[in-house]
């Protein structure tokens, strides 16, 4: 019996060599298998199998990236980063296929989260008692727990280190799981912003109380450089002005409609903030004072229709992720300038609004 298992064993030791992956190509797709089988770790080591038998140099910085993919959806934070940070170190060396700033934020984002879920994990392993327990229930045992951040110690060479700047190292992410990314990725389609506030409107010597105002603005996004964003869209503004008609003391409400072409930039301070400015140049329609008596024109006289005038609007922000398609945005200062149209009061040099808004956004 024995020797029967002998001979199958010897049978089988030069099938199983055969069976193995033998090129880059091959382990590359063994990768592929195992990653979309979840098994991550054996992801992981195939691409680096990958990476060390790729003889060209324009295809090794993929493997890094597909190994930092699959740590961190095996939860393996640490590891994360460092190949997320190999794999741009080995980019910046591309000079015939350099990345794209729009990949290069995404991974950048990937590696603040990784870092960061990495910090925690590690703050968790120091919280106390960091000992072991006694069976019997008479204490603590004498053995002290081994830190995430000495397990991976001595793993490379001192190049690697620094070129990386973190080290590799074989500490779990905790529960096995995916990593949730809270971040701005990359926005590529469409990146919309709906808010609502209070306006201070100014014409002339006519008292406006504060009224609400509301904003849509939405633009076609690109990323011009490493955390910088731009878009290049249209806002669309709504406020209502209410009134007395003077001639039958009626209650009555006119609006300022502006449509306007819009210019935004958005900076990444952190993955969930974002601070924004916003530039916009077309029309306001100043509506609802075509019957006599209103207060905005000369002797109160009616007009034909709306009044149409130039629009200028400059406005800041700051937005907070909530997921990665959907954030919180604060508007503490929009500014809005119209010429006067010929028609109105004398003393209405000019229309001017100054907005305070709260919205929410949506990227995709």
């Amino acid at each position: 019996m024995r020797m029967r298992t002998l001979v199958c064993a010897s049978l089988l030791v030069p099938v199983l060599a055969l069976a193995q992956p033998k090129t880059a190509d091959e382990w590359y797709k063994e990768g592929e298998t195992q990653y979309n089988l979840g098994e991550f770790d054996k992801a992981a080591e195939a691409f680096k199998q990958g990476f060390a038998l790729e003889t060209a140099d324009s295809k090794k910085a993929a493997y890094l990236y597909n190994v930092a993919q699959a740590y961190r959806q095996g939860g393996k934070c640490k590891d994360a980063a460092f190949f997320y940070k190999r794999y741009l170190s080995l980019k910046d060396q591309d000079t015939a296929k350099p990345i794209s700033a729009q990949k290069r934020a995404e991974t950048e984002h990937f590696i603040a989260d990784m870092e960061s879920c990495a910090k925690n994990l590690e703050a968790n392993a120091k919280k106390p008692p960091d000992s072991t327990m006694n069976p019997d229930g008479k204490g603590e045992g004498s053995g002290s727990a081994v830190r995430p951040d000495t397990a991976g110690a001595g793993s490379g060479s001192g190049k690697t280190v620094a070129e990386g700047g973190d080290e590799g190292s074989d500490d779990d992410g905790g529960d096995g799981g995916s990593v949730t990314q809270t971040v701005f990725p990359p926005a590529t389609v469409l990146s919309a912003r709906f808010v609502g506030g209070a306006a201070k409107i100014s014409a002339g010597s006519l008292e406006v109380p504060v009224q609400a105002s509301f904003g849509l603005i939405g633009g076609y996004p690109v990323f011009v450089q490493d955390k910088l964003e731009i878009d290049a869209g249209a806002a669309l503004t709504f406020t209502p002005v209410p009134f007395v008609n003077t001639m039958t003391m009626a209650k009555k409400n006119a609006s300022f409609t502006s449509l306007l072409a819009d210019a935004g930039a958005t900076y990444f301070v952190t993955p969930r903030i974002g601070l924004r400015g916003d530039l916009g140049v077309g029309l306001l329609v100043f509506s609802g004072i075509a019957e006599a008596g209103n207060p905005f024109t000369d002797m109160g006289a009616p007009t034909s229709g709306a009044l149409t005038m130039l629009a200028v609007r400059a406005a800041v922000s700051a937005d907070y992720a909530i997921t990665s398609n959907i954030y919180a945005t604060l508007a503490p200062f929009a500014f809005t300038y119209s010429p006067a149209k010929s028609g109105l009061r004398s003393d209405i040099k000019s229309i001017t609004r100054m907005d305070f808004m709260v919205g929410v956004g949506y990227r995709m």
